[in-house]
């Protein structure tokens, strides 16, 4: 009934007039029924059931109107929601009003003779008009009947509308998901809704008459022994209790039943009505999140314990290792991608019965799928070998693999690697699959870890790259600049320097070489070109060519270098690495024997000055910064002073670099230093440039 009417349990109310006259009834004639008073009450027990569900309903769901009435004034004394609905009153405007009150004038006589007819029997049905409260008519169809106290209970309906049939009824608790059923005193069933047919297999008509027992045969949670069908006949389970259902098939189902005692008019029990739910899925979905719930805590543990590693290997097996403690998981990997579309297995945790390790390469379609999908975000999938996977996929499926989830791993808009997670059993794999969000969670942690360390590699990876097409492509060219006598101006020797073809500055170049791991290469790249250039220069000339220390370490390739020579070899120690083993260092160029050493940007820090002390070289070549305004500052004379003292001591001699005015040049000359290098005495140039020059070659000496 709607929320305006009294509670079932409020004297007076629809509910008790409802439900409650045999009640009543049964408190006022309390003593010893008599046999046919019994036969009577057992064989209108249900009828009675049924009909106060019905009652039940129609005040709380149904959209019927219902009205309680007094028998001798009447004068309404209740009504439902529906009723003020139909009518347009509201409940506080009907309660005490004369029922004429909802007839039009001249179907009041009618209306008197049709109350006058009504009996505690049976109900009367008919037709009339009701007046609403603005005055307009309604036909509507009454469904009156005598209370045995006298009052009159009355159903109002659209005329248009007709009441609730068995069928629908049974139905509409149905749709409820409540299922619904009566046993009388030895524990039978006697009614059974279609939802107790629909959990339990069996029909309705194979239900009735059935034990309960059969279906309940569980005590209840509190520890009684006694059968729970038994207990539906002592009012113990007045309040809902969980226990087991049985089906046809023996299933046993979770299910949440309480029960209400059903007496006869004379205070007896004759059975108890059940009302109960399957909470199996309901337990199973709490059992689930609960799973779920541990899990995500288990998840957010181990993301918490990740700490980047000493290196990006490091710390990816950090991550494997994490994602294997999970439940479920038997694999887990990092892929990285490269710019040129390939993928490689930085890191692995699985059993040994995957053939994965760090450094495996998948098949290139593998690599073309893993690089394609992993642009659109996560997904997941059942492992399947694909054309093209070759032994590779061969292998991974014989191991077993079958549920696999992905997580990208990103920096900024670059899809850097994937994050791969995978079951080797098939009861596990819907576990990964719906672990997709964490998995998902995990590669957002692994992208804060290793993305920014991915994406320097893949820098790298590309600047390597780049040198190695540089290198096989010979995109530089070398170029000369002259070294001269001062006192004759006469040139005695050339410096090699590289020019590369996209105007990058050696200087430059060569350091990025020095940071990814390929100046080497590069070094010897160049000096071969220039070696092998040079020998065209100019006879009776020397060569000073540029090496690193770590060329050194290189002494077969870099002998192979040199000795394509026409011309004596002045070897150029670079600053560009600090020496740690001098010794070492000697060792390597004795070695390359008779070949003469330089050491440059003397002046320009203290390890230029360790390289003059353990070195030993045959030139010093003394640093522009010394050079430059070295004609007006007394301070630069003195150093130079004092390096051409050192270098008639160590047998050494200097040559001054970055020489470019004629005053610098007379300074130099004047303080005892011996060879020039600079814009002064010549730029440098391309080997047709010099051939093509005055075959005196003088270049001013600085007078």
């Amino acid at each position: 009934m709607g929320s305006s009417i009294q509670p079932a349990d409020t004297p007076g109310s629809l509910g008790e007039a409802a439900f409650g006259e045999t009640s009543r009834t049964v408190g006022a004639t309390r003593g010893t029924p008599s046999r046919s008073s019994r036969a009577r009450l057992k064989s209108s027990i249900h009828t009675f059931l049924d009909g106060k569900a019905r009652y039940r309903v129609l005040s709380d769901q149904g959209k019927e109107a219902i009205f309680l009435a007094d028998g001798q004034t009447l004068r309404i004394i209740d009504v439902n929601a529906s009723a003020s609905h139909l009518t347009g009153y509201e409940r506080t405007e009907l309660i005490g009003a004369s029922v004429s009150k909802l007839v039009p004038p001249v179907d009041r006589k009618a209306q008197r003779t049709r109350i006058a007819a009504v009996t505690t029997e049976e109900s009367q049905v008919s037709q009339a008009r009701y007046r609403r409260k603005g005055g307009s008519l309604i036909d509507v169809e009454i469904q009156q009947r005598r209370l045995e106290d006298g009052r009159l209970l009355g159903v109002v309906r659209s005329a248009s509308k007709r009441g609730l049939g068995e069928g629908q009824f049974s139905q509409m608790l149905t749709r409820f998901d409540l299922f619904v059923a009566t046993v009388d005193s030895e524990g039978r069933i006697s009614y059974a809704n279609p939802a107790l047919s629909a959990l339990t297999g069996w029909s309705v008509d194979e239900l009735i008459g059935r034990s309960a027992y059969d279906l309940l045969p569980t005590g209840p949670s509190d520890g009684q022994n006694q059968p729970l069908s038994d207990e539906f006949l002592v009012g113990n389970l007045e309040h809902p209790i969980t226990t087991d259902l049985v089906t046809r098939t023996g299933e046993r189902r979770l299910v949440s039943v309480s029960a209400t005692l059903l007496q006869d008019q004379f205070g007896a029990n004759v059975g108890a009505a059940i009302l109960g739910q399957d909470i199996t899925q309901e337990l199973a979905s709490k059992t689930e999140l609960e799973r779920e719930l541990r899990e995500r805590a288990d998840v957010a543990a181990a993301i918490a314990r990740l700490e980047p590693g000493g290196t990006t290997e490091a710390t990816a097996r950090a991550i494997c290792q994490e994602l294997r403690s999970l439940r479920g998981v038997d694999l887990a990997v990092v892929v990285v991608f490269s710019a040129e579309g390939e993928t490689t297995v930085l890191a692995v945790d699985a059993p040994e019965s995957i053939p994965l390790s760090a450094g495996v390469h998948p098949p290139a379609a593998r690599s073309a799928y893993l690089i394609e999908r992993a642009a659109r975000g996560p997904w997941l999938e059942l492992w399947k070998q694909r054309v093209g996977d070759g032994d590779y996929g061969t292998a991974i499926a014989s191991a077993g693999l079958h549920g696999v989830s992905y997580a990208p791993i990103r920096y900024g808009d670059s899809t850097l690697g994937l994050l791969v997670v995978g079951s080797l059993h098939c009861e596990e794999a819907d576990s990964t699959i719906d672990n997709l969000p964490v998995i998902a969670e995990f590669g957002s942690a692994a992208s804060a870890l290793l993305a920014v360390d991915l994406h320097a590699d893949r820098l790298v990876d590309q600047l390597r790259t780049r040198l190695q097409e540089i290198v096989r492509s010979r995109a530089f060219h070398p170029v000369f600049q002259p070294i001269v006598d001062v006192d004759t101006g006469q040139v005695v020797g050339y410096e090699a320097l590289t020019r590369f073809a996209d105007g990058e500055p050696p200087a430059t170049r060569f350091s990025a070489a020095l940071s990814v791991g390929s100046e080497v290469e590069l070094e010897l790249a160049t000096l071969d070109r220039a070696i092998r250039v040079g020998r065209d220069l100019p006879p009776g000339r020397w060569l000073n060519v540029n090496i690193s220390p770590g060329l050194l370490t290189r002494p077969a390739e870099l002998r192979a270098v040199l000795d394509a020579a026409n011309r004596p070899l002045v070897l150029e120690i670079t600053e560009h690495e600090l020496i740690t083993d001098y010794a070492a260092v000697r060792e390597a160029l004795h070695q390359l024997s008779p070949i003469r050493i330089a050491v440059d940007d003397a002046g320009a820090g203290i390890a230029n000055f360790a390289h003059i002390v353990d070195l030993q070289p045959d030139f010093v070549k003394v640093d522009l910064g010394l050079i430059r305004g070295v004609d007006t500052d007394l301070a630069r004379q003195a150093m130079i002073v004092a390096l051409c003292h050192f270098a008639r001591a160590t047998s050494c001699q200097l040559i001054a670099e970055g020489v470019e005015t004629r005053g610098e040049a007379r300074t130099v000359r004047s303080l005892g230093v011996g060879f020039g290098q600079g814009y002064w005495y010549g730029r440098p140039m391309a080997l047709e440039a010099i051939i093509a020059a005055p075959k005196a070659q003088l270049v001013p000496a600085g007078r």
